[in-house]
């Protein structure tokens, strides 16, 4: 069997079972034991193919981090980046995404205040470190903390 069609056909069945960006089923053929130029060529002929789109698997995973994740869109776009994902292309994405960041964070924090209880300065502090590491700015997140009019009771 050819090594390019052979290599394909593990490629989709990577494929068959999740999205995957370029980079991710090259560095995949990489580790299998194929060889630089052969898993770029199959890539390429993937993404000739329409079986890969690093675009569209942007577009799904910023929805996707957006409204199931309640991620930030800085945390979504290091984690693009991560995965090989041009800067461009992460760009593109968001300018087209129809997703309303600051919207998600109003929903997680309202999720979290009803079973976390925040009285003191400290725990206040630590609510909103927490909300920066999911990739929110401190704008997003003072806007939405002020707008919920959290009070704690208990000075530390």
């Amino acid at each position: 069997m050819d090594e390019i069609l052979k290599g394909k056909k593990l490629a989709m069945r990577f494929l068959a079972s999740r999205m995957y960006t370029s980079r991710e089923i090259f560095d995949k053929l990489r580790r299998k034991g194929y060889s630089s130029e052969l898993a770029e060529s199959i890539v390429s002929e993937l993404i000739s193919e329409g079986f890969l789109d690093d675009k569209h698997y942007a577009d799904c995973y910023i929805a996707d981090g957006v409204n199931i994740g309640y991620k930030g869109t800085f945390r979504i776009r290091q984690e693009l980046l991560r995965k090989g994902v041009s800067s461009s292309i992460i760009d593109r994405a968001f300018d087209e995404a129809d997703v309303d960041p600051e919207n998600a964070l109003r929903e997680f924090v309202k999720q979290r205040l009803q079973v976390a209880d925040i009285t003191t300065r400290k725990e206040y502090e630590k609510f909103r470190t927490m909300l920066a590491r999911r990739g929110f700015s401190l704008s997003e997140i003072r806007t939405v903390l002020d707008e919920l009019d959290i009070e704690f009771y208990l000075e530390d």
